[in-house]
């Protein structure tokens, strides 16, 4: 007969668990780690991105600024408003919603709830209620206390909306577990502009995707505070660009220059958006979502402005080749080690800076921008023009902080291998010395 298997002794080791394998031991740990209670950088930083874009379509324009002797809080006690329609008020209330949902994000896990929701409310009276205040002194704009009220309503929908759903979102939710997945610890300012870019190419900018052309904008201003140093310290600096000898006149050498800015800007952003990310994440995936949002985007916003043309009349030929040969580099460039990709977006950007800034107008443009700037959403479209303009500067600088950063790094690496080999010497030479000693 079989003998029974005796019952393990409480004083027997345990058997010994299936070890895992080390990298997989230090990802799990960071997801676990990142999924406890903790603030949104993302949130943070959208929700100063947003109220800046709320000041911008509130002030915009900036000038015109008029002391009509009327006291900035009048509007407080002003009769309604004559003209008002239904379209405004949903406008204001669905304007604000963003910001309360923001302001509830941001302030977990500190502050959450109700509590939460009524900070968020009054943040959002204060904002809309500062913006009505200046809007007293600028002829263009009427400051009305309807306006203040739907505002703060729309920040009180937007709060409650995502008050109860906050720790999901923030600490256990499915873009919380993507965010840490697949991006960098440090990566939520290159998130934020990685989830701006598409509407960074929405105004019109001569060629396809030519973002950063602020310079250029200055200098053909002749009233602008920079042509006026330029014409004072640098006068040579305005024939330069005559005689540099970029000017095609024929239809061909427009396309090949278009070519040339687009492909450096795509290939520029593409490898920016890597550089934030891990290397188990679906860059390719990630990159032709981007490309699609973009293109998606750009031609619902030309629809809706001249909704009588071709939405796709910006797409042209150079601008397409552009877009599949630089594609493809991407897909080998991906591959290459993160310190170098960071190298090559760097003089990507830079390459796109100095040829949007230097090349002459298209002629050939699809285009004018003087009919985007007087289209039907004036406010929205220079806002999407700085965007395109300051988007390549804000990645540069992104990219330096991060070069900082490694650089950072490294030196405490060594200074701690540093300490660690002068304290493993000073052992050794100690238990030598103890060997030496006569024993009694």
């Amino acid at each position: 007969m079989a003998q029974a298997t005796p019952p393990p002794s409480p004083h027997s080791p345990a058997p010994p668990e299936p070890q895992r394998s080390q990298p997989e031991d230090t990802r799990q740990s960071e997801l676990e780690v990142a999924l406890l209670p903790r603030h949104s950088p993302v949130a943070r930083v959208g929700l100063l991105c947003f109220t800046l874009l709320v000041v911008y379509a509130s002030l915009y324009p900036f000038t015109g600024w008029v002391n009509n002797g009327v006291s900035a809080f009048a509007f407080l006690t002003a009769p309604k408003p004559r003209y008002i329609t239904e379209f405004d008020l949903l406008t204001n209330v669905l304007g604000y919603c963003p910001f309360g949902a923001l302001v509830v994000l941001s302030l977990h896990p500190r502050v959450s709830g109700a509590r939460a929701t009524l900070i968020a409310l009054v943040a959002g009276a204060l904002l809309s209620g500062s913006m009505e205040a200046l809007q007293t002194w600028l002829p263009t704009r009427i400051s009305s206390n309807i306006d203040l009220i739907t505002n703060a309503l729309g920040s009180l929908l937007g709060a409650a909306v995502v008050a109860p759903f906050t720790s999901a979102l923030v600490d256990r939710g499915t873009l919380t577990r993507l965010r840490y997945a697949w991006f960098e610890p440090y990566a939520s300012f290159a998130i934020i502009l990685i989830l701006l870019w598409p509407f960074a190419q929405i105004f019109p900018q001569e060629h396809l995707f030519g973002m950063g052309g602020i310079v250029r904008e200055w200098l053909t201003d002749p009233d602008s505070w920079p042509m006026e140093l330029v014409q004072a310290y640098f006068p040579s600096l305005i024939a330069w660009q005559d005689n540099i000898g970029l000017r095609p006149d024929d239809m061909q050498g427009q396309l090949m220059l278009e070519t040339m800015v687009t492909a450096s800007s795509w290939i520029g952003t593409g490898l920016f958006a890597s550089i934030a990310m891990r290397r188990t994440a679906p860059m390719l995936r990630i990159l032709a979502g981007l490309l699609t949002a973009a293109l998606i985007i750009k031609a619902a916003v030309a629809e809706l402005q001249f909704p009588d043309d071709n939405a796709f009349n910006w797409l042209s030929e150079g601008g397409r080749f552009a877009l599949l040969t630089s594609s493809l580099v991407l897909v080998l460039l991906l591959r290459l080690p993160r310190w170098l990709r960071a190298i090559l977006a760097t003089l990507a950007l830079a390459t796109l800076i100095v040829l949007t800034n230097v090349l002459p107008s298209n002629p050939y443009a699809w285009i004018s921008e003087q009919g985007w700037r007087m289209g039907r959403f004036i406010h929205f479209n220079s806002l999407a023009q700085w965007l395109g303009w300051l988007w390549p500067l804000l990645a540069f600088f992104y990219i330096i902080w991060r070069f900082e950063q490694a650089s950072v790094r490294r030196r405490l690496v060594r200074r701690a291998r540093r300490r660690a080999t002068e304290r493993a010497v000073a052992a050794a030479t100690e238990a030598q010395q103890e060997s030496k000693r006569p024993q009694s």
